[in-house]
């Protein structure tokens, strides 16, 4: 039988392939998305109000389990 050995370089570097590929295809799918409009960039999300210390809507742990 031969014993063929293969470089520890080029397992390393179709290593990084097998994940870098994958990506590559998901952001290229991505952008074609974006860029056809099919995604669109999700809502603003809104302003939460200000409570003060003292305020009944104050929900916090020491007054609900007061």
């Amino acid at each position: 039988m031969n014993d063929v050995s293969a470089n520890p370089l080029i397992i390393a570097l179709l290593a990084v392939l097998r994940c870098l590929i994958p990506l590559l295809i998901m952001l290229g799918i991505s952008y074609l998305l974006k860029r056809f409009g099919l995604i669109k960039e999700p809502p603003k999300a809104p302003d939460e109000p200000d409570y003060e210390e003292n305020d009944s809507n104050n929900l916090e742990g020491d007054q609900a389990h007061g």
